[in-house]
């Protein structure tokens, strides 16, 4: 049985401290996956007071954070945005799931090192077969309103976001939510999953992506996506709401002092809207701004920020892909191979890198995952532009040119006129240049830009023939691959392949989920990405590197969380919460 333990409070955390001091030892790393049963390993603390003899200048801790003297940061402004009312039911994509996670507590959690730390929970263990999990929950956890945090909420979360009234509103947990059979609770502190079948992403799907809620408040909510208000955010976390403006871009927050890992060393987030957040950061308006996924930052403005000598800069493998998805649902030529090969012969996504990013990113891989993903296949086909091939390719099913105005027509003459969707969201330029790319070998798609909420809407419902997505998740557990291209009854999430089909694949994704033994696992996941890349039911466009500029006067304690799961990017609440970068 493996296990991951954590001290449970701040006087065992200085005590083990001193202990490992006086006996000169170096303390392991922090905990490390619960996959292999038979591994044992406990997960040590570190407490911000060990730098009271460290000789280190007054304020600033042991990895870089500028604090007060009593190694405290009263206040981060950052930019903000329309991310939806931050309940665990009314946020909006990633960075609205982000700062609901500041109200709300998942079971585990990720550091700078993408490892699983102990959060909500304490310990936690898998049985030999890996269909059971059994958690322990931190004695001193409390909701805001005081109440403690007990299994029996635990096993109401579950049961609520898949039987109750959050049923189908579980967001990124989707999936994982669905490979539990039943969660038991042990008493109060100690619960237990049992899954339907072994599952090598439970901790990332599961443990560490849902957001308990507590049975006392939501037992008596039946529309909780529309719920407002202090009792929808009511929850465990790091941080209490104090206001929220989600149409005017405006989120505060402050630390909840009593909080059980420790008071919060950020003692108040604010997030207010902006225009520019790299101007923004430059007036001292914001202490850190991102650039946007496909933001066009010339040179000779990131040379500024490079003389600045306040400016810190991290910069990150990208984790986000723009994906040109086809609905195979559509007909043909859409469920036609040689129509889609065609398509990614014609995009030059290279191009876009150039054009679009400024070269900073990459071209994206046609297996799905991020290319510096540790499961990423090597030796795909890289689909380089090649005009010749795909009009060869489109030739061969009847997509030629029947009246000579230069535009392919449908085998019985019709005129072949299909639609690009794209979000406001995303760059307007890349599907004007798709178009562009289409026109060279004689197909005219017209571009149809949506709304955010539009474009997600004829994503979850397939209402497009040809669509760009944006979204995360593709540097994540590899089981994403499963999630969208091979649960497709089960899915509701708006960048699901829709009308993919195939055998071979579908008995991979199972079989790789089930299976723990991690080099195992990687030649499954690396054989699903070839299908996929013969078939290219989606084709991914490019993934843009994450750069974050700071004022490292105020904080420098920034990271990028490898894999991004769910999407918690440079705004992990670890930093804040702890002032370290890994474990506590």
């Amino acid at each position: 049985m493996s296990r991951n333990r954590i001290r449970g409070s701040r006087l065992a955390i200085l005590l083990a401290i001193l202990t490992l001091v006086a006996s000169a030892c170096v303390a392991d790393d922090p905990a490390e996956t619960a996959t292999e049963a038979e591994t044992e390993t406990e997960a040590t603390a570190a407490d911000e007071t060990a730098a009271e003899d460290s000789g280190q200048a007054e304020g600033e801790s042991d990895d870089g954070t500028m604090a007060d003297g009593d190694g405290t940061v009263e206040v981060l402004r950052l930019a903000g945005g329309d991310f939806g009312y931050p309940s665990p039911f009314a946020w909006v994509r990633g960075p609205g799931l982000i700062q609901a996670g500041y109200i709300f507590d998942t079971l585990l959690w990720q550091d700078a090192t993408g490892g699983f730390i102990p959060w909500l929970a304490t310990e936690w263990s898998a049985s030999e077969d890996g269909t059971e999990w059994t958690f322990t929950l931190h004695p001193d956890a409390t909701w805001h309103d005081g109440e403690p945090v007990t299994a029996d909420d635990v096993v109401f979360t579950y049961e609520y976001l898949t039987q109750g009234a959050g049923a189908g509103q579980a967001g990124f947990a989707a999936g994982g939510l669905r490979q539990v059979a039943s969660v038991t609770a042990n008493g109060d502190q100690e619960v237990t999953f049992t899954l339907n079948a072994p599952s090598a992403a439970f901790e990332e799907d599961v443990a560490a992506s849902v957001l308990i809620i507590p049975e006392h408040v939501w037992s008596e909510i039946d529309d909780p996506a529309e719920r407002r208000g202090p009792e929808a955010t009511m929850g465990s976390g790091p941080y209490l709401l104090e206001s929220a403006d989600p149409a005017n871009g405006s989120y505060l927050y402050t630390a909840n002092e009593e909080y059980h890992l420790g008071a919060p060393m950020v003692k108040r987030l604010e997030f207010v809207p902006v225009n520019d957040e790299l101007l923004a950061i430059q007036t001292g308006e914001v202490v850190a701004a991102e650039i946007g996924l496909e933001q066009p930052i010339p040179e000779e403005q990131m040379a500024t920020f490079d003389e600045a000598e306040n400016i810190g800069r991290i910069e990150s493998p990208g984790d986000w892909n723009l994906a040109l998805h086809i609905n195979l649902d559509s007909g043909f030529p859409y469920d036609e191979v040689d129509f889609r090969r065609a398509l990614a012969y014609t995009v030059d996504r290279a191009d876009l890198v150039d054009r679009i990013l400024f070269g900073r990113g990459v071209p994206a891989s046609v297996g799905g995952l991020a290319p510096t993903h540790p499961f990423a296949a090597p030796g795909l086909p890289a689909y380089e532009q090649d005009l010749d091939m795909a009009n060869e390719l489109l030739d061969g099913i009847g997509l030629v040119d029947a009246d000579g105005d230069g535009v392919r027509d449908l085998p019985d003459g019709s005129p072949f006129a299909p639609q690009l969707k794209a979000s406001q969201r995303f760059s307007a330029d890349t599907p004007q240049l798709i178009r562009e790319y289409l026109l060279e070998v004689g197909i005219d798609a017209e571009v149809v830009i949506l709304d955010r909420a539009s474009a997600d809407e004829a994503g979850v419902q397939g209402d497009y023939t040809l669509q760009l997505h944006g979204y995360g998740g593709i540097a994540g557990d590899a089981d994403t691959l499963r999630q969208r291209f091979s649960d497709q009854e089960n899915s509701t999430s708006f960048n699901k392949a829709w009308g993919y089909s195939n055998a071979d694949f579908d008995a991979l994704a199972d079989q790789q989920l089930a299976t723990l033994d991690r080099g195992a696992r990687v030649d499954l996941v690396v054989q699903m990405q070839e299908i996929l890349a013969e078939d290219l039911p989606v084709i991914p466009i490019y993934v843009p590197d994450r750069i974050l500029f700071y004022d490292d006067t105020v904080f420098s304690n920034w990271y990028y969380t490898p894999g991004c799961s769910p999407c918690r990017g440079s705004r992990n609440k670890h930093m804040y919460v702890t002032g370290h970068q890994e474990g506590f």
